[in-house]
């Protein structure tokens, strides 16, 4: 059965705490998370601190603190000023946005030019940020493993006709991989795009035409769900449909009452369940959210904020494991001087190296059949 590389999700073991020197350890967030109905990415934050700066084994060693800095808009100049601002602090890695793109490139630029890791956490912009810095690494799946997860549930259907559902016209280019895949094969891939009144019924209605049975969704959560909605509607949720959707968080959505139970409904889940904080980590953000948003149901916890709890640890791991062949002290940068920070190289080797990635796992709503592994 094929196998699809993804980011975990909160880290496994092979986080292993080890010695470091006593002086703090800093770390920089950039986040545009809003305050009300939030994604949970402060508190996922301050989760993994607390959990880090409480383990025994921590007792007498470095002291994690994240600086957390509030992004008002996706603007490069705004960024640039609060990267100035946070350089002079002396910071291991700045993390975030998660959906600020502009912002982003920004980012890795000053983390490229001064050799400080920037952690993102947001899916791949290919349209108009498609270089990354050494210094930028992406714990978010790309959309090539994407790509390749949908095709791997296609060959393991044997599905060879389907149609390709796209929200924004950017679709084509981020499923670059799987549209090729068809052009050099007897299968057959029909795409339909949404147009700009968002309604899908008319897209819908062409694919029951046509007998369309296998059904790709490019899309995110909130606007999958209102196609799924639709489709239910219009009487195409029953045993005859097979509906994938490419969000990775669109596996949160809660289906029962909405579809036959005999409907393959399939999505990418990488969230590491197993892991032993995972139920508090879920928990916390659900607190948080009936707090703060009463009015919305709760899903699930946001791919970005568990992204954000693992880049905390993975930051950490790595300082502390270089620091047993060489001493990673932080000094003060300034956006107007050429120094560069002396350890950035060796800490994003290491995090390249060890960043280590479990399979996708596929859930379906069908009663009968469990998760299966891609």
């Amino acid at each position: 059965m094929p196998r699809v590389s993804a980011p975990l999700v909160l880290l496994p073991a092979w986080l292993v705490m080890v010695a470091c020197s006593p002086h703090s350890l800093r770390i920089a967030a950039i986040l545009d998370d809003p305050m009300e109905c939030s994604r949970g990415e402060r508190l996922s934050i301050t989760l993994a601190k607390n959990r880090i700066n409480r383990a025994p084994e921590r007792l007498g060693k470095a002291k994690v603190e994240v600086d957390i800095f509030e992004l008002l808009r996706d603007s490069e100049y705004e960024t640039a000023e609060t990267m100035c601002q946070i350089l002079p602090k002396g910071v291991v890695a700045v993390l975030g946005p998660s959906s600020s793109p502009a912002s982003s490139s920004i980012i890795s630029n000053i983390c490229g030019e001064k050799e400080v890791p920037h952690f993102k956490v947001a899916p791949e912009e290919f349209v108009k940020f498609q270089f990354q810095r050494f210094t930028t690494l992406n714990l978010h799946p790309s959309n090539t493993d994407i790509s390749v997860a949908v095709a791997g549930i296609l060959n393991f259907f044997n599905c060879t006709t389907a149609c390709l559902i796209c929200a924004k016209a950017e679709c084509l280019l981020n499923l670059e991989k799987l549209l090729r895949q068809f052009l050099i094969s007897k299968d057959t891939l029909s795409v339909r795009m949404l147009d700009d009144t968002r309604d899908p019924t008319p897209l819908l209605k062409e694919i029951r035409d046509d007998k369309t049975a296998t059904i790709i969704i490019h899309a995110n959560a909130s606007m999958s769900h209102t196609i799924l909605l639709k489709a239910a509607e219009l009487g195409m949720v029953s045993a005859y449909y097979t509906y994938i959707f490419t969000n990775l968080e669109f596996s949160l959505q809660r289906m029962d009452s909405l579809v036959d139970d005999r409907v393959n409904i399939l999505g990418f889940s990488i969230f590491n369940q197993s892991h032993a904080f995972f139920q508090e980590f879920a928990q916390s953000l659900n607190q948080s959210w009936q707090e703060n948003c009463d009015h919305v149901p709760f899903t699930g916890p946001a791919l970005s904020s568990a992204l954000l709890f693992d880049a905390v640890y993975a930051v950490v791991t790595a300082v502390q494991e270089l620091n047993r062949s060489q001493e990673i002290g932080v000094k003060p940068l300034s956006c107007g001087s050429a120094q560069i920070w002396q350890h950035g190289t060796s800490l994003m080797n290491y995090l390249r190296m060890n960043w280590k990635v479990l399979p996708a796992t596929l859930n379906s709503t069908a009663k009968a059949r469990g998760p299966t592994t891609l």
